[in-house]
């Protein structure tokens, strides 16, 4: 393998620093802050983020894995670099013939055709040359960095490294500010828990604050994808890339928070927490300060507030007022530095209205069947109905009603034509009374609501079918829940 002449380093301070200021070195990666946790090095005065060491090549041709026959080319290395404001990105893999390379260039850019990737090479010189060739038109940058050559440039020669692949290191750094994705799809909780920093000593009763870290949705103007199992998120208002979950400083708060107060591991507990936690970060020391308290029933409180009490607000919008009241009751005791508690008087409530919305909605599925089998004749339980038999009390499709209506007593029987048609407003209901002006049918709930003010009261009503003249009653489709259908037929007679 042709091997590429090392130029010995034009600046070399072999220096330690501060951690801290190894810390700030690395960010502006992508907008992303990478903190050292045993892998971060710093060579001529930069950092170099050793993602994999790799493994030390064991086969045949070993001499193939040598630089100047005393350093190992490792199987597997990856290491990123920063060049001012720009990342570039090394690897390596045992190839067919001796070892291969990769190089990725990604400038500080939102632009996807500004990243480069050079294909994986056989020759570290070729490879090498191709990245020169494309920095180079870049002369208001420093190209010092790059006249150490490839294997210094990167890393490969440095002691830590060397030392890695001589102690069989196989490990990838795990960076604190990282999420990784092991399966390049999604991230699992322990991914999740790890970049968060989870502390297994001390963080064994707030674990429930990492699953929701996880469950928690997205931002909506926010996607996620992963590559090289690494997590990333743009913002696609503005097309930028982040390297940072968008609730990462939220939760990380919270957890610094819950190790300070230690909340009991029950939901009574921990919904008392997370509503404190909430709004605690609303009324702060400084709007106490000022006097000029924010407002507390904003949408992403309502949002949050639905998050802890469980609520699915687009399923269950009939509780959004009993979120808003929450809020406005649990906002007095923070502002007043009152405890927050009886969480289970609002839990309670929200139960009894899904109780009484699901009894509303069982009532409904029967009215509804009973509204499908009114609709089809009763004896051949296949034409639409038309007529309604005041003797009989059924209805009949036009055929039928002739049919057993030619002889006998049942000539004398009397009819009424009925338009089986829906109510324009509910699209639930068989429609009863069809209004002139409104030119709509209605049953007699939406009749009754939409013609109780206004110019609509003078309307006049035509009643599509009229049923047993004594006792005005609808068998079969009385509604499961009472509306008072006599007196709206009443009222609308007299009309």
């Amino acid at each position: 393998m042709e091997m590429y002449e090392e130029r010995p380093p034009e600046i070399f301070t072999g220096g330690y620093f501060d951690q801290a200021n190894i810390v700030n070195q690395t960010e502006g990666l992508q907008d992303f802050r990478r903190r050292q946790e045993g892998h971060l090095i710093i060579a001529d005065d930069r950092p170099l983020l050793v993602m994999s060491f790799g493994l030390k090549y064991q086969g045949p041709n070993p001499s193939k894995y040598k630089i100047e026959g005393k350093y190992d080319i490792p199987v597997g290395f990856k290491v990123i670099i920063k060049w001012e404001e720009d990342e570039i990105v090394f690897m390596t893999r045992q190839g067919t013939f001796g070892p291969e390379f990769q190089i990725v260039y990604l400038p500080q850019s939102p632009t996807p055709e500004d990243f480069t990737v050079f294909e994986w090479n056989a020759n570290i010189a070729e490879i090498w040359d191709q990245f020169l060739t494309v920095i180079e038109g870049k002369e208001d940058r420093d190209m010092r960095l790059f006249n150490q050559g490839p294997w210094r440039t990167f890393g490969v020669t440095r002691d830590e490294v060397q030392m890695a692949l001589k102690q069989g290191t196989d490990q990838k750094t795990i960076v604190d500010g990282i999420l990784y994705c092991a399966d390049g799809i999604e991230p699992d909780l322990q991914e999740h828990m790890r970049y968060l920093g989870v502390d297994p000593a001390t963080d064994e009763n707030i674990l429930w604050i990492f699953t929701a870290f996880k469950e928690e949705p997205l931002p909506p103007n926010f996607s996620q994808y992963v590559k090289d199992g690494m997590v990333y998120w743009v913002d696609e208002r503005t097309s930028e890339a982040t390297w940072k979950h968008p609730h990462y400083d939220k939760f990380r708060k919270m957890l610094q928070v819950a190790r300070n107060q230690k909340p009991v591991p029950h939901w009574k507990s921990i919904m008392e927490f997370r509503i404190e936690f909430l709004l605690s970060n609303i009324f702060t020391w400084e709007a106490e300060a000022s006097g000029d308290f924010p407002l507390v029933e904003t949408v992403d409180n309502v949002i949050e507030m639905a998050r802890i009490f469980g609520v699915d607000i687009k399923n269950e919008p009939y509780l959004v007022h009993v979120l808003k009241r929450a809020l406005r009751h649990y906002g007095n005791c923070v502002k007043e530095k009152r405890k927050v508690k009886d969480v289970e008087d609002f839990r309670n409530l929200m139960h009894r209205y899904r109780d009484l919305v699901s009894q509303y909605e069982q009532a409904m599925s029967i009215e509804e069947k009973r509204v499908e089998k009114l609709k089809i004749c009763v004896q051949c339980d296949e034409r639409d109905a038309v007529l309604f038999c005041d003797q009989c009390k059924d209805f009949f499709c036009q055929g039928c009603f002739d049919r057993l209506h030619s002889r006998g007593r049942r000539q004398n029987h009397r009819r009424t034509w009925v338009e089986m048609g829906m109510c324009a407003e509910c699209v639930e209901s068989i429609a009863l009374f069809h209004c002139v002006q409104c030119a709509d049918l209605y049953c007699r709930d939406c009749y009754q609501e939409w013609h109780v003010r206004g110019g609509r009261r003078n309307h006049i009503p035509i009643i599509l079918r009229s049923f047993n003249s004594q006792t005005h009653q609808l068998p079969e489709a009385t509604p499961a829940m009472g509306t008072g259908a006599a007196q709206i037929l009443a009222k609308a007679v007299a009309q």
